[in-house]
């Protein structure tokens, strides 16, 4: 098992290693002894700039969603992996309120589990850090955002879902607070589509930053690196109930097509934590528990649960510059690698399918546009081997397929929305594919 204690003070970090320990500096900037790690040096910041006081419960789990990436990010899978994927991790966190989150580590614990594929084993103890007092705040408020006309949270990606969501939302004379996760690349795109909403809304933006002291194989699969995004957005919730002052639970909306957050094995190799589930219905359930049970008056939601990509352009109903802003978005899961989208992974091809389906012509820069050009280099044409697989299997078994990638809920009306979704989804591709010289 691979430990890792986290510290708010550099100055905790021991001077030597003990064999098979990593310590890392929480909120803190890359440390100067090699083999530490640090995550979020600019978050306390970035939080000052709500301008408001935040529930130290909802920065406790900031703290513990940064504590979860670093791990994520800093051991590697094929290194530290007794089956080469799923590891074994011990993650010892300082909170300023560890009493309220010990009680639900177990729950925290399988929701990891299931999120990342890995077992997880956590502890908390005092000594963490605090949000930033009034006093801080106040030194800052020429940064503030400006939250006080929001009435709501929604994750604003920079994709086309986020960009469906969040504007539904303003169409439906609602006022988003936009939180965003702005990696580098990600924030260019969140930056030039969110004035494009109809209304000025107010954005929150942060950006984790594991960074690692010396040498270290970096984990390239990052399961839970969208926790730290739903972190962001329970930050920015608690800083709207301090706001407003309401009894009533803050809305954060999880735009995402019911499609991909169903996100079912496209084939049997791909079982497991190869496959991204953090807006899977089972997770997102998980986590709202756990807000419950330590009192965060937060309130999921995603909208498009049962709907695809395709069927969420089509109720937009875009115009011609609302068609050009969603042409403009990011897609692709590998597009960093050459600041291009590829066209030829799953959520590009999804994304092709759904302007397809909406009878747009897709006019974005991909770097394969031509999807047989793609799949005559062996390389590289796996994913779409495995949309093949996947669209070419008769429906029997379907609904054992989808129940393959984690619980559903029980209540029949969802359930069948799920299996409905995912039905269509396939469909969805398969006629895109086909469209594309592809059999099926």
């Amino acid at each position: 098992m691979t430990r890792l204690r986290f510290h708010v003070e550099e100055a905790g970090l021991p001077i030597t290693d003990s064999p098979g320990t990593v310590h890392v500096y929480l909120y803190g900037a890359r440390p100067a002894r090699l083999g530490s790690g640090s995550i979020g040096r600019r978050l306390v910041k970035a939080v000052t700039r709500l301008g408001v006081p935040v529930d130290p419960v909802a920065f406790d789990f900031l703290s513990i969603a940064l504590s979860v990436v670093a791990a994520d990010t800093f051991v590697d899978r094929e290194t530290w992996a007794a089956n080469g994927w799923s590891r074994e991790l011990s993650l010892d966190i300082p909170l300023a309120k560890p009493s309220i989150w010990q009680g639900v580590a177990t729950d925290l614990e399988r929701a990891l589990g299931f999120l990342s594929g890995d077992q997880w084993e956590l502890s908390f103890r005092s000594g963490g850090k605090e949000p930033p007092s009034k006093d801080a705040i106040l030194r800052h408020f020429r940064t503030h955002i400006g939250i006080g006309p929001a009435d709501s949270v929604c994750l604003f990606s920079g994709g086309l879902d986020s960009l469906i969501g969040a504007k539904a939302l303003v169409d439906a004379g609602k006022t988003p607070l936009l939180v965003s996760h702005s990696y580098r690349g990600d924030q260019g795109y969140q930056t030039k589509l969110a004035p494009r909403l109809g209304r000025k809304l107010p954005r929150f933006a942060a950006n984790a930053h594991p960074v690692f002291s010396g040498k270290n194989k970096s984990d390239t699969s990052m399961r839970t690196r969208s926790l730290g995004f739903l972190a962001y957005g329970v930050v920015a919730a608690s800083a709207l109930l301090a706001k407003k002052s309401t009894p009533d639970p803050i809305d954060l909306f999880v735009p995402e097509n019911g499609f991909i957050a169903l996100n079912v094995p496209l084939t049997r190799r791909r079982i497991g934590s190869h496959s991204t589930r953090t807006t899977h219905p089972h997770f997102l359930g998980q986590m709202k528990a756990i807000f419950d049970k330590v009192g965060l008056r937060i309130s999921l939601e995603n909208k498009y649960r049962h709907m695809t990509k395709g069927e969420m352009l089509l109720a937009m109903r875009p115009g011609p510059e609302l068609t050009q802003t969603a042409l403009e978005t990011m897609s692709c899961g590998k597009w960093k690698r050459k600041s291009q989208q590829c066209g030829h992974c799953v959520p590009c091809l999804i994304r092709r399918a759904a302007f397809a389906k909406a009878g747009i012509d897709d006019t974005t820069y991909y770097q394969f546009p031509d999807l047989q050009n793609a799949w005559v280099q062996r390389d590289i044409r796996d994913d779409i081997m495995a949309i093949l697989v996947a669209v070419g299997r008769d429906e029997h078994g379907l609904r054992q397929r989808a129940i393959a990638s984690g619980p559903l809920p029980l209540d029949p009306v969802e359930r069948d929305g799920w299996f409905g979704v995912h039905k269509r989804g396939l469909k969805e591709v398969a006629a895109y594919v086909k469209n594309q010289g592809f059999g099926t």
